[in-house]
């Protein structure tokens, strides 16, 4: 299956945004070393790209994307999003 990937620094700590297909996942983390810990637990970054993350500046996301087998993201508390359907 593959995922599209983007996890950001906010003011009150980070977010991660999972797309697979035309579904949307998010979730929200108390600190970017949180989200970025987990990422790697879920196979969603490997750890170079979350070594290069931390040194981005706030505000400035992390985009990768990856193949995994299979994943519940709801099961490590993702909640979906709702897209728009395509033009």
């Amino acid at each position: 299956m593959h995922v599209e990937v983007r996890v950001t620094r906010t003011d009150t700590g980070a977010t991660t945004q999972i797309r697979i297909d035309r579904a949307e996942m998010r979730k929200d983390y108390a600190s970017w070393d949180d989200a970025l810990k987990e990422a790697q637990q879920l196979e969603l970054v490997n750890v170079v790209e979350a070594s290069a993350a931390q040194v981005l500046p706030p505000g400035m996301p992390l985009h990768t994307s990856t193949d995994i087998q299979s994943a519940n993201f709801t099961r490590h508390g993702f909640t979906s999003e709702k897209l728009p359907p395509p033009q």
